[in-house]
């Protein structure tokens, strides 16, 4: 039964579905766009401080439905924290872009919503539910900037297979209720020997895809360059880590809890990773475009990210979230340095200072942007002392750990090509000069919002670099 007191365990996500539908509200009653972005900023604010409330608890509410514990709770506050800082960036971006419409807000609200009910369901259907509402306010803001061809092709193409793959997804919970009798979450990672049933590990299966679909993993990859190349580049970004996080946020318990049981998978799992890295790392060293060249880097972070769930261990559990704490503020980031070189265009075509060569010399032009940038892709390409390194190491450490040690050389190896395509970028801004006087010091203007959302990424990055005990110590996962 329902009691009155369980709705104090979703205070977070009883705010976001309060804020998103008050931001509509707003923007229909008000002309002043700027107070549907500080009502935004407040929502996401209230929801973030309340998430620590039941940091220490482990309980499950509502008839079943919703697990609290420190897991979920970890995944609730990166979710937050990614949207913050997202939220920050946008305001000037939205409008240099002349997309500055409420519903901007609110989708990415509604979005959250969808977000919090995955990480905290415990129910295969409340999980659906979720990612449905999530994945349907992407399509939307995939496609947000509805004068350019790139974007509107981009929304296409990320609703069409998302709905493609939604059909296998629920394919999978039929064949698992079929097995189980049963969509809960506890009920499922505690039954035993029926996990091992062919048709439950089919229907595994099948569930699973849909979620290595949202995380863009091999072969399942294809649809991740030309939406985040089409997407406004805040939403990119955003999509990038928070829908990650959220993804992530469902499959890894459920991995880990019924590891036992599908161990069988594991040789599946290794084979995944090896070729998202691959494919990811690969493919990136080709690319001109920015934006994609991220989007080939996100594709390769999957792997690493597959390279934990396939060890199936506790180390994998810390490696991952780990991953995931560095992943926010590295690629977050980098995607909001390349929307201020965006805003600071004066090309007019859908291409405004996304090539490589219009970060020749940005080094010499300001050397603010060049420092960031950099520190950004020496963390996403892993390198010491910032929080990329660490991220990698865990990730790496629990694959030993669960004698994969073939998967960690294999992974440590790529990630070491990876390293080629961040310096090829690095070696643009500082060692080559811009090859027009577009790009001079005074084009750059940076809003102190967009200023605040690089200073908290920055500050992530180094802190989570130099002390990563701290947040273990926090979370305790």
């Amino acid at each position: 039964m329902i009691q009155l007191q369980d709705f104090s365990f979703i205070i977070p996500l009883l705010i976001i579905t309060i804020g998103a539908t008050l931001t509509l509200v707003i923007d229909a009653f008000s002309k002043n766009k700027n107070l549907v972005f500080w009502f935004t900023i407040l929502t996401v604010v209230s929801a973030l401080a309340t998430s620590f409330i039941h940091i220490d608890i482990a309980t499950i509410v509502f008839n079943n439905f919703v697990k609290i514990n420190i897991l979920s709770t970890t995944f609730q506050v990166l979710i937050l924290t990614a949207i913050l800082i997202s939220v920050f960036s946008s305001k000037s971006y939205i409008e240099k872009e002349q997309i500055n419409f409420g519903e901007y807000y609110s989708l990415m609200l509604f979005s959250v919503m969808g977000m919090l009910l995955m990480v905290v369901g415990n129910d295969l259907l409340i999980v659906f539910l979720g990612l449905e509402l999530m994945s349907v306010c992407f399509y939307v803001l995939a496609g947000f900037m509805r004068k350019r061809v790139k974007s509107n092709e981009s929304a296409m193409k990320y609703f069409l297979l998302g709905a493609f793959m939604t059909g296998f997804l629920l394919y999978g919970i039929a064949l698992m209720y079929g097995v189980l009798g049963t969509t809960n979450i506890s009920s499922i990672s505690s039954a035993g020997e029926l996990i091992k049933t062919p048709t439950f590990l089919i229907g595994f299966g099948l569930f699973m895809v849909g979620f290595f679909f949202k995380l863009g993993i091999f072969p399942f990859q294809m649809w991740v360059p030309d939406v985040y190349e089409g997407a406004p580049t805040t939403i990119s970004g955003m999509m990038s880590t928070a829908g990650k996080i959220a993804a992530v946020g469902v499959i890894l318990p459920m991995v880990v809890s019924m590891a036992s049981n599908i161990v069988s998978f594991r040789p599946v799992f290794s084979v995944a990773a090896i070729l998202t890295m691959l494919i990811g790392s690969i493919i990136a060293l080709s690319q001109t475009n920015i934006k994609r060249l991220l989007a080939y880097s996100s594709i390769a972070s999957a792997g690493y990210i597959m390279v934990g769930i396939a060890s199936m261990n506790d180390w994998a559990l810390k490696g991952i979230i780990y991953y995931l704490v560095a992943y926010v503020f590295m690629q977050l980031g980098a995607f909001i340095i390349i929307s201020i070189l965006e805003q600071n265009s004066v090309d007019t075509n859908e291409f405004k200072n996304l090539e490589l060569n219009n970060y020749k010399g940005l080094a010499k032009n300001n050397p603010v942007l060049a420092i960031f940038l950099t520190i950004f892709l020496f963390s996403l390409a892993g390198i010491p002392p910032f929080a990329g390194f660490w991220g990698k190491y865990y990730i790496f450490y629990s694959a030993i750990q669960a004698n994969l040690i073939w998967l960690s050389i294999v992974g440590i190896v790529i990630s070491v090509v990876s390293v080629y395509y961040y310096l090829k970028l690095i070696v643009y801004m500082w060692f080559m000069d811009a090859e027009n006087n577009e790009y001079s010091s005074e084009v750059y203007r940076v809003s102190p919002l967009t200023n605040l959302a690089v200073s908290l990424s920055i500050i992530g990055t180094l802190f989570f670099g130099l002390f990563p005990e701290v947040f273990f110590n926090l979370f305790k996962v």
